[in-house]
């Protein structure tokens, strides 16, 4: 009986440990090409049609059909960190590489919240830039179809953002098909839908009328997007309401079972994530807060430091020569709060 219950704690350790090195050794094309993009902060190319990462054979065959898809690559990658950086400047977690500015504790050696974010995050700036790409003819493997509207009259769709195109190349490039089975490899794969689909829910159509006298018997239509931006709360609404899962099979590379696909199912709309973030507290030492409602959460507590701040801004703009715009420029000092 003793030997069995040393067995099972051995297995369980072992267990633990595999699944805290999910992105060591082997990786699926998915994990490694996130990861290249998220990490790589610098402008360096590298041979290959695909120039930004170190393209897999298969990447480099879909980036030689369409050359195009480079300089996108590098539109996703540039715009994904920016918007993060923006978005999380006053969060604990400011999409930095690394937990409490510690080399080893890279946010990819787990699958942290912070993890999950980033698939999805790299996954929707894709989607958003091969759709835009679309609509500006940068890409050649994008169509412009027509089709029928209400009442039968004609919609001409003009080279809108194919955000379908998006999806199914971003889906593609990111081998998804080959991401794997196991529990890891489905959660991994249901932060990239999320994150693909945050992008499509920013999806609208916009039309134009023409006929006689504005009677619209004909339309021309497009699909637009907004600026990525624009997904960001989306997206941070998504991390902050991720949810926490527990290892399910003895080995995560094993093959999960209909039971637990089934379960994985009731929250598919979800980031999913397996390990806890690490307390951030140490690392917000010394970062500028927002105002003081901010300085309680992310100054964790240990008292601010307020420095006086010189502001530039327009100020009393008034109208001249019937359409142009005059403004002064105005300075002010504001109170500026730093984490002590």
């Amino acid at each position: 009986m003793f030997s069995y219950c040393v067995f099972n704690v051995l297995l369980l350790c072992a267990v633990s440990i595999f699944a805290s090195k999910i992105v060591e050794g082997s990786q699926p094309i998915l994990q490694k090409t996130i990861e290249a993009l998220f990490t790589d902060r610098t402008n360096e190319m590298y041979p290959g049609p695909c120039k930004l990462i170190r393209a897999s054979k298969r990447q480099n065959k879909i980036c030689e059909r369409d050359t195009g898809l480079a300089n996108v690559l590098t539109i996703a990658k540039e715009q994904a960190i920016a918007a993060c950086e923006e978005t999380f400047q006053y969060d604990r977690w400011n999409c930095s590489l690394v937990f409490n500015r510690k080399a080893k504790r890279s946010i990819f050696n787990k699958l942290f919240r912070e993890t999950a974010f980033v698939h999805a995050l790299m996954a929707a700036s894709i989607t958003h830039s091969v759709a835009k790409a679309c609509a500006s003819g940068d890409l050649s493997s994008c169509s412009c179809p027509g089709n029928f509207g209400k009442n039968n009259t004609w919609k001409m769709a003009g080279c809108g953002d194919d955000f379908r195109h998006g999806k199914r190349l971003t889906k593609n490039f990111l081998d998804f098909k080959h991401a794997g089975n196991d529990q890891i490899a489905e959660i991994l794969k249901q932060d990239v839908i999320v994150g693909v689909d945050s992008i499509g829910e920013q999806l609208k159509e916009v039309c134009k009328c023409h006929g006689f006298s504005g009677s619209c018997t004909t339309k021309t239509c497009w699909k637009r997007l907004g600026p990525f931006n624009s997904a960001m709360g989306l997206l941070k609404k998504h991390y902050h309401h991720a949810v926490k899962k527990k290892i399910m099979n003895y080995t995560t590379k094993r093959a999960i079972t209909p039971k637990v696909r089934n379960r994985m199912k009731v929250e598919r709309k979800n980031l999913l994530y397996l390990q806890k973030t690490p307390n951030l507290c140490v690392s917000t030492k010394g970062r500028v807060c927002k105002d003081r409602h901010n300085c309680a959460t992310l100054c964790c507590g240990r008292g601010i430091i307020t420095n006086k701040k010189t502001v530039t801004s327009r100020c009393r703009c008034k109208m001249v020569n019937c359409c142009f715009v005059q403004c002064d420029t105005c300075v002010e000092e504001v109170d500026q709060y730093t984490c002590k």
